[in-house]
């Protein structure tokens, strides 16, 4: 479902984002795939915005 969804998204010329990413064996898959971007709490936890550096 994820390749199908990453797929299409690239066709159409868009980059796509894999939500709810928990650990870095599923971000390894993501990256074979060549979704664009992750986010989750395996790739960092929420800060408030102040924290972020910018």
């Amino acid at each position: 479902m994820v390749r199908s969804i990453n797929e299409v998204g690239h066709v159409m010329g868009k980059k796509t984002i894999a939500e709810f990413v928990e650990n870095q064996d599923i971000l390894d898959v993501l990256k074979l795939l060549g979704v664009d971007y992750a986010q989750g709490y395996g790739v960092g936890k929420p800060v408030p915005l102040e924290q972020l550096k910018c």
